[in-house]
C-alpha cells in the first residue's frame, strides 16, 4: 500500500509539471480597444462592453470599463462583429466592426441619456453600491471597502447580504451559493473556501450574484435552472499573465509558508496553491472533505450505513482540540476552454496532516445495575495523507447537444497511536487505514424540437477500504481469555464496493405541463471481510449484491403565473442475492413540491419525499468486529432484505427586497424513519458490546429563521439567525428499548457597520447555542455563550489594523470553562513595492495549551472529554506580490 501511495504522488507530480506548461498557451490575440464617456465627456465606469457575432447574436467576448471609462476585448479570430456597450439609464451603442489586424482602436464612444422609464424593468441603487438587473445583482465593492481588505474573504464578508459561515460556505441572504465563477466560468470545484482565502482583495473589479445560472455542461431550457451563483469579475491587470504572491511567516517554534500562482485568461483559468505551516491551520474543512469524497450523482435508491465517527479524519471532526499539528496542502486547478464547444476542468488536491492530542476522557454507561463511568487519559499521534484528483471533459457539437465524462479518484492513508492509561492498565490501540474511491461517468443529452429531449448516463463506482488494527495491553481486555498471557489484536478489515448504474431519461412538454420519463438499473455488489490472528468469532466474509431496476414520471405543472407543481412517482423491483438466497421486493417512492413565486425574490416551496435506505455488507456481519479496546460490534437482526423507509416534510420561505434592503429566509423539515438500523448495547468496566438491530422509528424536526436588514437612517446592518432541532430515536439497551432525545437551540445576532467615508469597520454580537441529551438513564447538556467583535482600521495607504476578540464560556453537565481571545494583525504595504510586511498574533491571550472541554452523545453512552487545544503564537510574516 505504501507503494501505492508513493506512485499516486508521483503521478501527482507528472501531472503537475505537465499542466504547469500547459496552464499558459501563447495565443494569437486581436485586441479591441476604446473608452467610454457621457455627454458631458465624464468617464463611465463599468460598462458593459461585448463583442457579438453578426450572425446569430452569439457573444465572442465581454468585458466591463474601468474607472477611466477604457476597454478591451480579446477575440481569437478575425472578421465582422457587432460592438455593443450598454449602462443603466443611457442608450446602448451599437456598431458593426470588422478586425483585420491585431489591434483595433474604436476611439471615444458617447453614451446619450435613455428617455424611457426603467422603473419596472431595473431596480437601481447606485448610491448604496447595487445595481440589480434581472437576475443578477451587481455590487460595487469599492463602496463597501476601507482598503485593510486582504482576500477575497474579506471583500465577500463586507458585502450587504453576503457572507461566509464558519465552514467556508458562501451565504446570499441565507442561502448557500451553490457555484463559484472567475470572469463568468465556473472555477475551483468544490473549494470555496480554499478561493475565497487566497485570491487576493486587490484581484477582484465587482462581485455580481446570479439566480438561475445555466451551467455550460448542461443543455439551456425554458425553465429557471434556481442555482445561484457568486461571479468573480478579475481586474485587467491581473489577467493574461502570470501572477500570485509567495509569503513565509516565523515566530516563537512557530512558521508558515504560503505560496499561490494564478494564470487568468480567456481560453485558461488555472491555479497552483500551497500552504505549509505548524499553527494548526486547516487548508479544509469536514464539508470541503465531504464533496470531495462524496461527488456521485443521487440514484433512484438511497443507501443507509451505519456511520461511526472515525469514518472521517479526525483532523477534520477534532477542530482546535489538539495539544499540536502541521499540514501540508498543495491544490492545483485547471479550466481550459479551446474553443466555444469545448471545456476541460480539472483539479488535483495533495493534503497530508499529523497531529498530537492529550485527553482525559469520561464515558458514562448504562447496565443493569445502573449508570457508571469510565474514565481515561489518552495521548495520540496520527498522521494522514488526502488525496483527491477530478476531471469533468464537456463538449456541445450544438446548442442541443452535450457530451461529458466525468471521473475523480479520492484516496486516504491515515496512521493514528493511542496511547491509554486507563484504571490500572495501559494500553495502545493503534489503526492503519487504507480508503480510495474510483468514480467515472459518461452522459450524453440532447434536445429535440419543442423543447422534448433525451439523455443517456453510464456510471461506476469502485471502493476499497482496508483497515489495521493493533492493541497492546499490560493486562487482559475485551473480556478475552489471551493464551500465555500474550494480550494483543491484530485485526485486518476489508471491504469493496463495485456499483454499476445505467440511466435514461426522455422528456417532452404537454400543454402546460412538462413531463420526464425515466428508466434506471443497477448493479451492486459488496464485499467485506474481517480477520484476527488468535481469536475465530471476529472472523466475517459477507458477500451482497443488489440488483435494481426503477422506472417513473416526473412532472412539473403551473397552475397558475406564480404557482407550480412538481412530481416525481417511480417504482423500483429490488432484488437481493447473499450466500445463495435471493429475495425481491417493490418499492414506491414519490416525490412532490409546491411553490409559490410571489416575485422573483420572494417565495414559498412546500416539498414531500419518500425514500427507501437498504442494508450495507457492513452491517450484515455473522460475527463481531473490534473497534477499540473496550468496544465490540456484532449483529441481531439486519437482513440483507432490510428495508428503511422514511419520508420528509419541508417548507421553505425566501424574501429578498433590494430597495427596502431586507431579507428573510425560513425552513421547516421534518423526517421519520421506520425499520431503522439502531444498537442494542450492553457494557460493564471491560467491555461495551453493541449489537445492530432494527428499531421502530427515527425522527428529527429542524427549523430555521434568518434575517439581515440594512437600516436606512444610521449605517448599520443587523444579522440574526435561530435555530431549533430536535430527534428522537429508539435505542436498546440489554435488550430494553429507550427513548434517546435531543434538543439543540442555538442563535446569534451581530451588528455590521457600513460607515461611508471613514476608514473604520467593525461587526460584534454575541452567539449562544445549548445541546442536550435524555433518555432513561442520562440527562446531559452543555451551553456555549459566544460574545465577539471583529474590527478593521486603515490607519494611513500603507498600514492596516484588524483585531477579532471573542469570549466564550463552556458549561457542560460536570465542569465548565471561560476563553478569552484576542486575535490582532498588523499590515504594512510598501508603495510602489511588491513587498507586504504583517504583525500576525493570534488567540495571543493562549499562549499556553488550554482546557476545552466537549461533550458528544453516541447511540450507547455519552462522552465528556477535556482536551489539551491549540496555543496562541506571533508570527513576523514577509508576502511578495508576483
Amino acid at each position: 500500500m505504501i507503494h501505492f501511495f508513493q506512485d499516486i504522488c508521483s503521478l501527482k507530480k507528472q501531472f503537475l509539471c505537465f499542466f504547469l506548461l500547459f496552464a499558459v498557451p501563447i495565443f494569437s490575440q486581436n485586441n479591441v480597444t476604446g473608452s467610454v464617456v457621457d455627454i458631458s465627456s465624464k468617464p463611465i465606469s463599468q460598462a458593459t462592453i461585448q463583442l457579438k457575432d453578426i450572425k446569430n447574436d452569439q457573444i465572442f467576448a465581454f468585458s466591463f470599463s474601468d474607472t477611466s471609462g477604457n476597454f478591451r476585448l480579446v477575440v481569437y479570430k478575425k472578421g465582422l462583429y457587432i460592438l455593443k456597450i450598454s449602462y443603466l439609464g443611457l442608450k446602448s451603442f451599437t456598431k458593426e466592426i470588422e478586425i483585420t489586424n491585431n489591434l483595433l482602436d474604436v476611439g471615444k464612444i458617447t453614451l446619450e441619456e435613455n428617455k424611457i422609464d426603467l422603473e419596472n424593468v431595473i431596480i437601481k441603487n447606485e448610491a448604496a453600491g447595487m445595481t440589480e438587473i434581472g437576475d443578477t445583482l451587481r455590487y460595487r465593492i469599492e463602496k463597501f471597502l476601507n482598503g485593510t481588505e486582504e482576500t477575497l474573504k474579506d471583500v465577500i464578508k463586507k458585502l450587504p447580504g453576503l457572507d461566509i459561515d464558519s465552514q467556508g460556505k458562501i451565504k446570499a441572504n441565507g442561502k448557500e451559493v451553490d457555484k463559484l465563477l472567475i470572469d463568468g466560468e465556473e472555477f475551483f470545484i468544490n473549494q470555496q473556501k480554499i478561493a475565497t482565502e487566497n485570491i487576493t482583495a486587490e484581484m477582484v473589479k465587482n462581485i455580481e450574484l446570479i439566480k438561475n445560472y445555466t451551467e455550460f455542461n448542461t443543455i439551456k431550457k425554458n425553465n429557471k435552472s434556481e442555482i445561484t451563483a457568486l461571479n468573480i469579475n478579475i481586474k485587467e491587470q491581473f489577467k493574461n499573465k502570470l501572477t500570485g504572491n509567495v509569503s513565509a511567516g516565523a515566530g516563537d517554534n512557530k512558521y508558515k509558508v504560503h505560496a499561490t500562482l494564478f494564470n487568468f485568461s480567456k481560453k485558461t483559468l488555472f491555479s497552483l496553491i500551497s500552504d505549509s505551516n505548524n499553527t494548526g491551520e486547516l487548508s479544509m474543512n469536514i464539508d470541503d472533505y465531504t464533496k470531495f469524497t462524496n461527488q456521485k450523482e443521487e440514484g433512484t435508491i438511497g443507501e443507509t450505513t451505519f456511520s461511526k465517527n472515525d469514518n472521517l479524519p479526525r483532523f477534520l471532526t477534532i477542530g482546535n482540540n489538539v495539544k499540536e499539528r502541521s499540514s501540508y496542502f498543495t491544490g492545483l486547478n485547471l479550466k481550459y476552454s479551446p474553443n466555444k464547444k469545448t471545456q476541460v476542468n480539472f483539479y488535483s488536491i495533495f493534503n497530508s496532516v499529523d497531529q498530537i492530542e492529550q485527553q482525559s476522557n469520561t464515558q458514562f454507561y448504562s447496565s443493569n445495575s445502573g449508570v457508571f463511568s469510565n474514565k481515561d487519559s489518552r495521548f495520540s499521534t496520527e498522521e494522514t495523507v488526502f488525496t483527491n484528483s477530478s476531471i469533468d471533459i464537456a463538449h456541445k457539437p450544438n446548442e442541443k447537444t452535450l457530451i461529458s465524462y466525468k471521473g475523480f479518484f479520492s484516496g486516504i492513508n491515515k496512521t493514528n497511536s493511542i496511547e491509554i492509561d486507563n484504571n490500572a492498565n495501559q494500553l495502545n490501540n493503534a489503526t492503519e487505514l487504507t480508503d480510495y474511491t474510483f468514480n467515472h461517468q459518461l452522459n450524453f443529452a440532447t434536445l429535440f424540437e419543442n423543447n422534448r429531449g433525451f439523455t443517456f448516463s453510464l456510471k461506476q463506482q469502485i471502493l476499497k477500504k482496508s483497515n489495521l488494527l493493533n492493541i497492546k495491553s499490560n493486562l487482559p481486555f475485551l473480556a478475552l481469555n489471551f493464551e500465555n498471557n500474550a494480550y494483543k489484536i491484530i485485526q485486518n478489515s476489508d471491504l469493496n464496493k463495485n456499483n454499476i448504474d445505467v440511466n435514461a431519461n426522455y422528456t417532452f412538454n404537454v400543454k402546460k405541463t412538462a413531463n420526464s420519463l425515466f428508466m434506471e438499473s443497477s448493479s451492486r455488489k459488496d464485499n467485506y471481510k474481517s480477520t484476527e490472528k488468535q481469536f475465530s468469532q471476529f472472523e466475517n466474509d459477507v458477500v451482497t449484491e443488489n440488483s435494481i431496476q426503477s422506472f417513473g414520471l416526473q412532472t412539473k405543472f403551473k397552475f397558475s403565473a406564480k404557482t407550480t407543481f412538481s412530481s416525481a412517482l417511480s417504482y423500483s423491483r429490488i432484488q437481493f442475492k447473499m450466500d445463495n438466497s435471493t429475495d425481491t421486493k417493490w418499492l414506491f417512492t414519490p416525490k412532490i413540491s409546491l411553490k409559490t413565486d410571489f416575485s422573483s425574490n420572494h417565495y414559498i416551496k412546500l416539498s414531500f419525499s419518500r425514500n427507501i435506505g437498504l442494508i450495507q455488507a457492513e452491517n450484515l456481519i455473522p460475527n463481531s468486529v473490534i473497534s477499540d479496546y473496550r468496544t465490540i460490534y456484532s449483529n441481531v437482526n439486519l437482513r440483507l432484505n432490510s428495508v428503511s423507509p422514511n419520508n420528509q416534510v419541508g417548507i421553505d420561505y425566501f424574501y429578498f427586497d433590494n430597495k427596502r434592503k431586507l431579507s428573510i429566509i425560513s425552513n421547516l423539515s421534518y423526517y421519520k424513519a421506520t425499520n431503522i438500523i439502531s444498537n442494542n448495547s450492553s457494557a460493564d468496566a471491560a467491555v461495551n458490546l453493541i449489537q445492530y438491530q432494527l428499531a421502530p422509528f427515527e425522527n428529527h424536526f429542524n427549523s430555521m429563521l434568518y434575517s439581515e436588514k440594512t437600516l436606512s437612517f444610521v449605517p448599520f446592518s443587523i444579522r440574526a439567525s435561530a435555530s431549533y432541532s430536535s430527534s428522537s430515536k429508539i435505542l436498546f439497551s440489554n435488550n430494553l428499548n429507550q427513548n434517546l432525545k435531543t434538543e439543540s437551540t442555538s442563535g446569534y445576532i451581530s451588528f455590521i457597520s457600513r460607515l461611508r467615508q471613514t476608514s473604520l469597520q467593525f461587526e460584534t454580537g454575541v452567539a449562544v447555542s445549548k445541546d442536550v441529551y435524555k433518555d432513561v438513564f442520562f440527562n446531559n447538556h452543555i451551553t456555549i455563550l459566544n460574545p465577539f467583535i471583529e474590527t478593521s482600521f486603515k490607519i494611513s495607504n500603507t498600514i492596516s489594523f484588524v483585531n477579532k476578540f471573542s469570549y466564550k464560556k463552556i458549561s457542560a453537565s460536570t465542569s465548565s470553562n471561560e476563553i478569552y481571545q484576542l486575535s490582532p494583525r498588523l499590515r504594512i504595504n510598501f508603495p510602489k513595492s511588491k513587498v507586504e510586511l504583517s504583525i500576525i498574533a493570534h488567540d495571543i491571550l493562549n499562549i499556553k495549551n488550554y482546557e476545552q472541554i466537549s461533550l458528544t452523545r453516541f447511540d450507547n453512552f455519552t462522552e465528556e472529554r477535556i482536551s489539551q487545544s491549540l496555543t496562541g503564537y506571533y508570527l513576523l510574516n514577509i508576502k511578495f506580490k508576483l
